[in-house]
């Protein structure tokens, strides 16, 4: 059966959405607690990897429970399995024996390893659902407000930056959002950040770790580099206020994502 829906709110941090649909008679799935989760217990992964291997179920067991991993500079603590965790599977339910859903199937490590996945345990993403079925949104996380991305993906910015002895981290603004206080300043797309608060962008991932340990209307003093038409540079100042993050498509990791291919689906970055 299928069912129109429609989308309550989402969280691209943790890659959890809730959705909404009209019908009576279903049967809901029991929800497990993250503390009663151990290192041995046997999961099974429910999922469709491929994109075409619909309602596809693997087993493995429970390797960590509270396994710290960092995604493009976000830190998870994450459950980690070794029941396979491919493309597709990212969405669907880790159960356990009891057949109680102890977390939603993220991601894995893809590079080299076998056996290595991680799920975002049931209680964190219970507490996110909640607060998108409350608001539509996670009241009081903060973001610049822009997309962008890193200079080194794109052959003439990374020309650029090693040229003029630019950070390796340089990031590039693809675009401001409405609701983004850089509005109100000089800055404009195509102006390379390089320096945040005074600390060089050595790696790409400074400035996201920078706005999560921030608060809403924060101040931060961006760096920004400008190349005109004959390839010249000019550097220049401007302080931007974090604003709140809700759910729009201006986030300050719409286009970070593609700075490393070692997770699939990294939460909707």
């Amino acid at each position: 059966m299928t069912y129109p829906a429609t989308v309550v709110g989402g969280d691209s941090d943790y890659d959890v959405a809730v959705l909404k649909i009209e019908a009576t008679g279903l049967q809901a799935v029991t929800l497990g607690k993250s503390a009663d989760v151990n290192v041995g217990d046997t999961v099974m992964a429910i999922g469709n990897p491929l994109g075409e291997l619909t309602f596809s179920m693997s087993q493995g067991i429970v390797s960590c429970c509270d396994r710290a991993i960092n995604v493009d500079g976000t830190p998870f603590n994450m459950i980690q399995v070794d029941a396979s965790i491919n493309p597709g599977n990212s969405g669907g339910a880790l159960v356990n024996m009891y057949g109680q859903v102890i977390g939603i199937n993220s991601s894995k490590i893809a590079e080299g390893y076998e056996g290595i996945g991680f799920a975002i345990p049931i209680n964190s993403a219970k507490e996110i659902v909640d607060k998108l079925i409350a608001n539509g949104y996670v009241p009081g996380r903060p973001k610049l407000g822009v997309t962008y991305y890193a200079a080194s993906q794109q052959s003439s910015y990374r020309m650029i930056v090693q040229l003029t002895d630019l950070p390796a981290g340089t990031l590039v603004i693809k675009s401001i959002g409405s609701d983004s206080d850089l509005v109100n300043t000089d800055a404009k797309a195509g102006d390379m950040i390089i320096a945040v608060n005074g600390k060089n962008l050595d790696n790409s991932n400074t400035l996201l770790e920078l706005i999560e340990e921030s608060k809403v209307g924060d101040t931060l003093t961006l760096t920004l580099c400008r190349i005109d038409n004959n390839y010249k540079t000019s550097k220049f100042d401007v302080k931007v206020k974090l604003v709140e993050d809700k759910g729009s498509s201006s986030s300050n990791e719409a286009t970070e994502s593609s700075t490393t291919n070692t997770y699939f689906n990294p939460f909707g970055f």
